[in-house]
């Protein structure tokens, strides 16, 4: 949790940036080159926290065999503000399923329109669960791509484990946002999204398109990709929490 804390007041640092590049968006610049300021190592090191929070989660939670079956899980962090008029944008990563591997993660950017936030500003993070092969493709795009109902995602189910016989996927997307190491299933509408080509070059060191890297194009992985392949692949290996959550358990004895 410290690590989350620190990281969390160096963006708030940034935060006015994020804003201001979120109302050029709002007038039609390019979404990619909006968070050219942000780094794919830092979103890296972002996503590890929340994978480990989450292996770690003993409450509410993204079941365990949903995110076992995803197919590709994208991780973002959103910042709303309200002056004139409301605006929202973030910046993440996107990484897909290889077999029992995954691939590199490739750099993402996102802006919309907001309908009443309050003044000032806040951040939130999402974590989006790409479970069928279409919504993997949206996320392999070059250049914009708009928030369809493919891409924005439907809340997702919360708990330890979903029962047997229990459909795990209801939806192309499922989103969750987290926040002091819960999950909770939320929809996500409104924004635009596009591939931050600048933010991968920078990162990677040669200009490549998130189709190559989610194909492993890259010539050479960076330690901070590694870094994040072990987290995920302990995540894949760790089995299902058995039982309710404390929250259900609550609900269960509020009805008895």
């Amino acid at each position: 949790m410290d690590r989350i804390a620190k990281r969390e007041s160096g963006r708030h640092y940034q935060f006015m940036y994020k804003t201001i590049a979120t109302l050029l968006i709002l007038s039609g610049m390019c979404l990619g080159s909006a968070y050219a300021g942000s780094t794919l190592g830092e979103s890296i090191d972002k996503t590890i926290d929340i994978l480990e929070e989450y292996g770690q989660a003993q409450g509410d939670s993204i079941p365990r065999n949903v995110f076992h079956e995803c197919k590709g899980l994208v991780i973002l962090s959103v910042y709303k503000a309200a002056f004139i008029i409301g605006a929202q944008g973030g910046e993440g990563l996107v990484v897909i399923r290889k077999g029992k591997k995954w691939s590199a993660p490739s750099g993402i950017s996102a802006a919309g329109a907001g309908v009443g936030f309050q003044a000032g500003g806040s951040v939130q993070d999402y974590v989006l669960l790409l479970n069928t092969e279409e919504a993997v493709k949206q996320f392999m795009q070059k250049g914009n791509y708009t928030s369809s109902a493919g891409v924005e995602g439907t809340a997702g189910p919360v708990g330890r484990e979903l029962s047997a016989g229990v459909a795990t996927v209801n939806a192309p997307v499922y989103t969750y946002s987290f926040s002091k190491g819960l999950f909770g299933g939320v929809s996500l509408s409104g924004l635009g999204f596009a591939s931050a080509d600048d933010t991968n070059e920078n990162f990677y060191g040669e200009r490549l398109n998130p189709r190559e890297i989610l194909d492993g194009k890259v010539k050479k992985t960076p330690e901070a990709v590694k870094r994040l392949w072990k987290a995920l692949e302990e995540l894949d290996q760790k089995p299902a929490i058995k039982g309710k959550t404390p929250s259900q358990e609550s609900k269960k004895k509020g009805t008895s």
